[in-house]
């Protein structure tokens, strides 16, 4: 369930934030194709990434990483260590209340019914992103998403 959505925000953050360096506030170039790239293949996955964040780290990215990342169509992209390290960053581009349903959507692909109502009350006071990026969730978290799922009688 998590692990499945991790993986894909994984891909997502992994193919498209390769941060290098360039000057600016928005991505142009060839760092501003990354950029389209990245919100291109994260709308494939349903997710929507917030265009402006997404310029923001690509306008950081070398020529190499960015190339790279379009060159990838998709896939992972060879990335310098620069690239890999700022590859999260992409998470925070993300809207928690996309990352939630991204999560119940998951939880109810896999067969587990859950209240959905619950799950967003007890998964309000938490970072998802913090949870994508680490892909573990934390006992805490578990333990919150236990008191919602629905079990049959």
């Amino acid at each position: 369930m998590k692990k499945s959505i991790g993986a894909t925000i994984a891909v997502v953050a992994l193919t498209f934030a390769a941060c290098g360096s360039d000057d600016g506030d928005s991505a142009s170039g060839v760092q501003g194709e990354a950029a389209d790239a990245a919100l291109a293949v994260a709308a494939e996955e349903d997710f929507e990434l917030d265009e402006a964040c997404v310029n923001d780290i690509a306008s950081q990215l070398s020529d190499e990483d960015a190339q790279a990342i379009i060159d990838s169509g998709g896939d992972d992209a060879d990335l310098s260590p620069e690239g890999e390290a700022l590859s999260l960053d992409l998470l925070s581009c993300l809207d928690n209340d996309a990352l939630v349903d991204q999560f119940i959507a998951g939880m109810t692909a896999e067969g587990q019914e859950v209240d959905e109502d619950c799950v967003r009350k007890n998964l309000e006071d938490f970072d998802l992103t913090e949870v994508v990026a680490s892909a573990e969730p934390s006992s805490e978290m578990v333990a919150a998403l236990i008191e919602c799922f629905e079990t049959g009688g």
